[in-house]
């Protein structure tokens, strides 16, 4: 008798355990950043831009619709970085907020620090000197030892490159304001690197022509572009959100809404550059 009444009460427990336990909804923070074509704002509003498109074609077939934050990237690289937010709310549910943001360029330095959806395309950088500058550069070394300094936006991707082949330059916070820099009269500066995917929009916002620089002839790494979400985002969620971007690649929709905005960038395009991607970011996409 005692012992029935004994298991009666271990059963009441754990019914009552059961009942207050603590259950746990997950949402996620998007961000992303002015960056024509990219994601293309209007007075602080996201309005349209082929990433855009695409998360929002991914919210329809996952059945979830987001807001999309408009801010700084390293803000927004920042706040990825400290990770989800844990909010406690009434009858003992809590809310973890997890984050991504739309466009990020993968590459080595940040490959750990994130988890990674993608690449939604590939974009390659090329490095432009002024038309009126006779020397040809072949190779990255030739730029070196020329002793050419490059002057470009603030860009992990750009600064490691430079780094890497000890080719002295100077950061600036937008890559607009290093064109007007590098082309105004009697500038210090020698080269700049820019997008393939915004060289047009980039150039047309500093004032300049295509006209005024020349593409040097060097080959350089292109890089896959990516959703990035803090490294707590539960793998199940990472998951989903590759999975249907990998549908919508089938269907051929990705590519498709990236040509409405730039129509040279063709499948033949997108190959070479994934080509061209570094060995080590290569194995991650395979």
């Amino acid at each position: 008798m005692k012992a029935l009444w004994i298991a009666s009460l271990v059963c009441i427990w754990a019914c009552a355990q059961s009942v207050h336990a603590q259950t746990y909804r997950h949402k996620l923070l998007v961000t992303a950043h002015p960056l024509e074509p990219f994601v293309i704002t209007h007075q602080g509003e996201v309005q349209s831009g082929f990433v855009v498109d695409i998360f929002h074609e991914l919210e329809q077939m996952l059945g979830r619709q987001h807001s999309v934050q408009i801010g700084s990237f390293a803000r927004s690289i920042k706040m990825l970085e400290k990770g989800s937010k844990v909010v406690s709310a009434r009858y003992r549910q809590t809310i973890v907020y997890h984050r991504a943001h739309l466009v990020v360029a993968q590459t080595p330095a940040r490959l750990e620090r994130f988890k990674w959806v993608g690449p939604l395309l590939f974009d390659g950088p090329v490095l432009y000197q002024k038309s009126k500058d006779t020397r040809e550069f072949n190779s990255l070394e030739d730029v070196k030892q020329s002793e050419v300094t490059c002057i470009t936006q603030h860009k992990v991707r750009d600064s490691e490159l430079y780094a890497q082949h000890n080719i002295p330059y100077h950061e600036t916070q937008s890559q607009v304001r290093a064109i007007q820099l590098m082309l105004q009269p009697r500038s210090r500066f020698d080269c700049t690197m820019l997008s393939l995917m915004n060289t047009r929009e980039v150039l047309s916002l500093a004032g300049h022509p295509l006209s005024h620089l020349k593409a040097m002839n060097i080959q350089l790494p292109a890089q896959g572009v990516y959703m990035a979400f803090s490294l707590e985002t539960p793998d199940e969620i990472i998951a989903k959100w590759q999975r249907a971007l990998e549908q919508l690649n089938k269907t051929g929709k990705r590519l498709e809404i990236i040509q409405r905005y730039v129509p040279f960038y063709t499948a033949e395009l997108e190959e070479k550059l994934r080509q061209s991607v570094q060995p080590e970011l290569q194995e991650e996409q395979e």
